[in-house]
């Protein structure tokens, strides 16, 4: 035993000097000066432009893109999903138009060589900026965010979703999908009750040179930290160990010098009609709040009796009930509680509550 173990402590101690006398070294086989060692810490090196980069790994990291369900829904087989969950298949549907539903051989999710392609254009532009149809034919475009809205729309158009008979059985699934922000901009694919007028695109489109981006990446130098701003597109984080909460509504006083959040509300209209003119998102869930009521009175929603949340109930409705349903879906959906479109937002919703108060 004891002479085992003195061939076992020389065997180790042999193997050490073999990993000590290897020299670790960057060979570069290319004569391109783009795929040089110069090139190479041009971008990957510590101090490459004066750290923008890391700060943008940092930021990533704390997104949504990087984190949770986007990432549990990568390459998933036989699914749509993967166009917009795996950088694979956002590829293939950006240079084919089609997607292979067959898994792909590795596991890729959004990062930076989705939007980006530094090592096959030698810069950091975006892989398009060209503009984009929306599920209806109603064309997005604000600049670089059109590569945004590639994924951040309505699944399918209404006749879909809906159908066109007068009655519609409604599922746990039916709605915009997660992500029907370019519609919210660009204030289409809502549903739309005969008889009433709606506002159509948002001034926050219009305003803005790059649509999303102007917003959502900010000014460094008006946030703290990687939670907030840039390649997270956080627009808001609650640091609950210190009670504390980082937003970007900095950028908001570009246009509007008095908004002091992202509550802002611009034209002081009670829009919930509660008596008290508040912030324009408390405003607007209010009004929200007050259509989950009538359309579970009208056996639409069910609310969980313990946390008070409401969801869609498996049942047959008339169509103008399902298309009430589908607003408050695309409201939560949307998840900027009316800022991404105020106007059309509100109009949304208050035409579903005045036709369920008017057909209970």
């Amino acid at each position: 035993m004891r002479i085992l173990r003195i061939l076992s402590i020389i065997v180790l101690i042999a193997m050490l000097a073999v990993i000590a006398g290897c020299e670790r070294k960057v060979v570069n086989e290319a004569n391109n000066d783009n795929q040089g060692l110069s090139g190479c810490f041009g971008c990957h090196g510590e101090e490459a432009f004066g750290g923008a980069i890391l700060q943008a790994q940092g930021e990533w990291q704390n997104s949504i893109h990087a984190s949770g369900n986007n990432i549990d829904y990568t390459n998933r087989d036989k699914s749509d999903c993967m166009m917009c969950h795996d950088q694979q298949g956002f590829l293939d549907m950006l240079n084919t138009g089609t997607l292979d539903t067959l898994r792909y051989s590795v596991v890729s999710g959004i990062h930076c060589f989705t939007c980006h392609a530094p090592h096959e254009n030698g810069n950091l532009q975006l892989r398009t900026e060209a503009p984009y149809a929306l599920r209806n034919g109603v064309v997005f475009d604000h600049g670089a965010a059109n590569i945004c809205v590639r994924c951040h729309h309505t699944r399918e158009p209404l006749d879909v979703t809906l159908g066109t008979a007068d009655s519609v059985t409604l599922t746990s699934r039916m709605g915009p999908h997660h992500g029907p922000q370019g519609d919210m901009l660009q204030g289409t694919l809502g549903y739309q009750f005969s008889g009433y007028t709606y506002p159509t695109a948002s001034q926050h489109g219009g305003a803005t040179v790059d649509g999303c981006l102007d917003c959502h990446m900010g000014n460094p130098q008006q946030h703290d930290g990687y939670r907030v701003g840039g390649h997270s597109f956080n627009m808001t984080y609650f640091d609950d160990e210190a009670g504390t909460e980082y937003t970007l509504s900095g950028v908001c006083k570009n246009c509007h010098p008095a908004a002091d959040s992202l509550n802002y509300n611009l034209k002081g209209v009670d829009y919930n009609n509660n008596g008290a003119v508040e912030g324009i998102q408390t405003e607007l869930q209010g009004l929200r709040d007050t259509l989950q009521i009538w359309l579970k009175a009208a056996g639409a929603l069910t609310e969980n009796g313990t946390t008070h949340v409401f969801s869609i109930k498996s049942t047959k409705v008339p169509r103008n009930v399902a298309g009430a349903v589908y607003n408050w879906v695309l409201f939560n959906e949307d998840r900027s509680w009316g800022v991404h479109n105020p106007q059309y937002l509100y109009h949304l919703l208050k035409s579903s509550v005045d036709y369920m108060k008017a057909h209970q």
